[in-house]
């Protein structure tokens, strides 16, 4: 990672946050744990909500880590899409809708409990937020108060990931290499492998 604008950490703490990422997530974690070391006290809290906010209890899965990733597209977090895209990948996408999710509708790849996590995960994201109560109700109806509950604290989280990384100019990690990517919101170009 030659381009963030925070160095990597380096020290026992680091060596400890980089081998823990590598652990759980690969070798392509290290350079971003690194730097996320440089405040250990913040690296910690980060590690532990990001466990709890991640574990999928009350929504599948794959709608989990589809807002997520629908998330990382709109803030445009190279980084985020690009490790969002694996784990999309690993909980059941497919290629062809990694490439649609810029824009699913007229795909007709997304079934109707993925096409209402995309667009909540939308518009959540947008600056400023455009959440309907139409979308809440129909959300809730698909997966109770708890699903909505968990649904809204993952893509903010994602929200706060991907500000983060992109603020401190992380750059991809190589988690999609040689593989297809999800394309950022604004994207206009074709699709290509990452």
């Amino acid at each position: 990672m030659t381009g963030a604008r925070i160095p990597k950490a380096t020290g026992l703490q680091a060596r400890l946050a980089v081998w823990a990422s590598r652990r759980k997530l690969g070798p392509e974690a290290a350079d971003s744990a690194a730097i996320y070391a440089q405040n250990p006290r913040l690296l910690r809290w980060f590690a532990l909500y990001d466990q709890a906010v991640t574990k999928s209890r009350h929504v599948p899965e794959k709608l989990h880590k589809l807002a997520e990733l629908k998330a990382a597209t709109v803030v445009e977090c190279e980084f985020c899409i690009d490790i969002g895209s694996a784990l999309a990948r690993e909980s059941g996408l497919t290629d062809a809708q990694l490439l649609a999710l810029h824009d699913p509708e007229p795909s007709g790849l997304f079934d109707a409990d993925e096409l209402l996590v995309i667009g909540y995960a939308r518009s959540m994201t947008l600056t400023p937020p455009e959440v309907d109560d139409a979308t809440v109700a129909a959300l809730r109806a698909r997966f109770g108060d708890a699903g909505v509950f968990e649904l809204t604290y993952a893509i903010a989280w994602e929200n706060v990931r991907a500000r983060t990384n992109s603020a401190l100019a992380l750059e991809p990690g190589g988690f999609s290499t040689g593989q297809v990517c999800a394309l950022p919101a604004t994207a206009h170009a074709p699709a290509t492998a990452a």
